[in-house]
């Protein structure tokens, strides 16, 4: 079971969980009831009323990302939806994040942005919650996002999401209809607000440095800054105090100016992507707790005396051998120091296969948290090393960015060096490593098995590109402003000849290792037609292939469909894993 996004509220917290079978919205009180509300869609982000009156809800009914928007009335569960025309993408914040506050103080407003005028841009708009009427506030050459509004609800922060690396603040006058930009800035910058208060704007930025450090933003004076340590703080939290989330390891520390309480595992992401952002209610502290060796948990956290309360027992439901990772270090490509979490089997009388799995994003991380995969493999046998090469989140933004229109680069050497560092492991057999991926983690799996081929006797592709230029052709609309600087520009010869060296499907019969293919046939992120024609090749080829073909979106979002294919990587590895002698 998965959770994430947790709301609290008077009564108790809101949180999206696939329990059901399917990301929902559930309701617990600080006693411990439960209740579920069922509601079309998948549920991907929930946001209460400030009166509390009615739950926001962002769902994706078709699979394809055109979110809608609903309320809830947590008293009848009754749903009245607001936004919901289809082919139409509405955030509320970041995309996959749940660290915006989209309703005004006063409750009279609701904030989103919306794709309804041109596919390529998210433009902002304002509802108007007893009349209906929204009215837009910001026009958009871009991705911009609503993220909250002034204490007195006349300004609306707004945030343009121009890369993961690259964002700009603006603040909009509901009254005059003015727009002010608040963060001027040269060469890439991250802001990321926490909140508005009287004081000011508080956010995490890396202006002026490498890693995202605190600071209070007044509109019109330098930044105040709060905290700057050598490491990303990628989330301030604002409430009755002013909270910020520093990692240590595979723990996060909240911050303030006169305490530091260390939660019993992981709770921050940046803009709190999968729901790992602490949030106030009231004086109360509610945190989302992963760690690898149990389920997510929610805590209550009193900063005063440092104690922390477990208000879940999802792990109760979770096998009892679960392994927790070891945090790993070894040198990537260009002398670049890697971290890494790596998962040894419980029993390891003999040297164990391995299997080297990549997170997608790129820009994302391997973060300690519970994965049921790859707790099936450990079980299995197998062990699991889960780096964070060049591109990844956490270590700064100079290190993040080393991916850009570089995918098949550096990276593919850094996988070279993660292979190199478990055949170093005595315990493990160099000679049987896989290699596995979803996403960007799918392409990275593809570059290493067509690339890298003597490395691998089997791998897995989940959703994965297998061909750059299709794939950058294809992607969403709203990404089209981002894609030259992130991956690369088609128009341009000399850089599509770049991008065809570093697709998969260029060297598709340089692949030795059996090969398991999964994608979503309605995948809008990375298209099928890359998977199948890599499929068709390889097949022709006499290659050994299979080909699973999903439901919904980029990826799964019914918890069967999870499990089965959980089970298929499994047994893949499994059986092509084996010793030579009993193949």
């Amino acid at each position: 079971m998965t959770v994430w996004g947790a709301w609290p509220a008077k009564e108790g917290f809101a949180y999206v969980s696939d329990e059901s079978g399917r990301p929902q919205p559930w309701f617990r009180t600080w006693t411990g009831e439960r209740r579920m509300f069922p509601i079309d869609g998948a549920v991907t982000r929930l946001a209460w009323r400030p009166d509390e009156t009615r739950l926001l809800v962002v769902a994706d009914v078709t699979g394809g990302q055109d979110y809608r928007l609903a309320e809830l009335d947590p008293a009848t569960g009754e749903v009245e939806w607001i936004a919901t025309e289809p082919g139409i993408r509405r955030e509320i914040g970041v995309p996959y994040s749940s660290a915006s506050r989209p309703y005004s103080p006063d409750g009279r407003l609701l904030a989103y942005s919306t794709s309804a005028r041109d596919i390529t841009c998210l433009d902002v708009y304002v509802r108007d919650l007893e009349s209906g009427e929204s009215r837009m506030v910001l026009e958009g050459d871009d991705r911009y996002v609503p993220i909250c509004f002034s204490p007195d609800s006349r300004h609306l922060l707004v945030l343009k999401f121009h890369q993961n690396t690259d964002q700009d603040l603006f603040a909009c006058d509901l009254t005059t209809g003015e727009t002010r930009h608040l963060t001027p800035h040269e060469g890439p910058a991250k802001y990321q607000p926490g909140g508005w208060t009287e004081d000011g704007i508080y956010l995490c930025t890396t202006e002026g440095r490498d890693f995202l450090g605190v600071a209070l933003l007044v509109p019109g004076e330098p930044l105040t800054w709060i905290a700057t340590p050598d490491a990303d703080v990628e989330n301030v939290i604002v409430g009755p105090q002013v909270v910020w989330a520093v990692p240590r390891d595979q723990v996060t520390l909240l911050c303030t100016a006169e305490t530091t309480v260390e939660l019993p595992g992981f709770a921050s992401q940046p803009f709190g992507y999968d729901g790992f952002v602490p949030r106030f209610g009231g004086d109360r502290l509610l945190a989302q707790v992963g760690a690898g060796d149990r389920a997510t948990e929610f805590f209550s956290v009193d900063l005063a005396s440092g104690e922390t309360q477990r208000l879940t027992d999802f792990s109760a439901t979770l096998p009892d051998d679960l392994v927790e990772p070891e945090t790993v270090r070894f040198t990537g490509a260009d002398g670049l120091e890697i971290s890494g979490l790596l998962y040894r089997p419980r029993s390891t009388a003999d040297p164990v296969p391995a299997v080297l799995t990549i997170h997608g994003g790129p820009e994302w991380a391997a973060l300690p948290v519970h994965d049921p995969l790859i707790q099936r493999m450990v079980r299995a046998g197998i062990a699991v090393l889960a780096p964070n090469v060049r591109g990844s989140t956490g270590r700064g933004l100079a290190y993040q960015r080393l991916i850009y229109r570089d995918w098949g680069g550096g990276d593919l050497a850094d996988f070279a060096a993660a292979a190199g560092f478990l055949r170093s492991l005595d315990w493990v057999d160099g000679d049987r490593l896989g290699v596995h991926g979803m996403s960007y983690g799918g392409f990275a799996a593809l570059s290493c098995l067509t690339r890298l081929p003597d490395l691998w006797r089997a791998g897995a592709a989940i959703c994965g590109p297998a061909d750059l230029e299709a794939d950058v052709r294809a992607l969403p609309p709203t990404w089209s402003r981002r894609v030259v600087e992130w991956i690369g520009d088609v128009d341009d010869p000399e850089d599509l000849a770049r991008l065809k060296e570093a697709s998969p499907l260029t060297h598709a019969a340089d692949l030795r290792a059996p090969l398991l293919l999964a994608h979503a046939v309605n995948d809008t992120t990375v298209v099928i037609s890359g998977t199948e024609q890599l499929y068709e090749t390889l097949t022709g080829l006499g290659g050994t292939v299979r080909f699973i073909r999903l439901s919904g979106g980029h990826l799964p979002d019914d918890r069967n469909e999870w499990d089965e294919l959980d089970t298929a990587v499994v047994n893949w590895f499994r059986d092509h894993l084996e010793p030579r002698s009993k193949l």
